[in-house]
């Protein structure tokens, strides 16, 4: 039990870290191109500091939420509490440093989390950007991302698609089964 709770610590993970700050410092910059470079600048190394502080424990949340029984409740905690709650104290930091000008962030910044969330559910389920025992080499998991990115993109269309698809009618099994 004392070694869940030390998880986040002991599998701060850096991948995600360096990655979310990454797509979090373009993602700010976009966001934020028509304000003056002070704004800019405060609003970016606000992100830059927790995002680097806290994006590797929660995805070391992420990661340990991988082994939560049912798969429905992993799910919901590794792409809905942790980000949700992730991007609360997000916007909470904001609020208290920027008092409340945070037009940026907003109903796009929730469509980004949960859809990035998404995908770190997908990347990790298929053994990518994990650390500790599980890890491979941050350079495997790179040259694995176009890959991930099809699956992740194919398989919920492959899921609808085998949905939609009617089932054969008895007839036509019994058609099949002769011929």
């Amino acid at each position: 039990m004392r070694n869940a709770w030390l998880f986040p610590l002991t599998h701060w993970n850096w991948k995600a870290a360096l990655i979310t700050a990454i797509c979090r410092a373009a993602a700010c910059m976009a966001a934020l191109w028509h304000s003056p470079l002070y704004a800019r600048e405060h609003f970016g190394a606000v992100e830059a500091a927790y995002v680097l502080l806290t994006a590797g424990v929660f995805s070391a949340w992420q990661q340990q939420a991988l082994d939560v029984k049912p798969r429905q409740l992993a799910w919901s905690i590794t792409v809905l509490a942790i980000p949700l709650g992730s991007l609360a104290a997000d916007a909470g930091l904001h609020l208290w440093l920027d008092h409340g000008n945070m037009r940026a962030l907003g109903i796009g910044a929730l469509i980004v989390t949960v859809v990035s969330a998404m995908f770190h559910w997908h990347v990790m389920r298929n053994g990518a950007l994990l650390v500790g025992s599980e890890s491979r080499p941050f350079i495997d998991d790179m040259k694995r991302m176009p890959q991930l990115v099809a699956s992740f993109v194919t398989e919920p269309l492959q899921s609808l698609m085998a949905r939609i698809r009617p089932e054969p009618i008895a007839a036509e099994n019994e058609e099949l089964e002769v011929a």
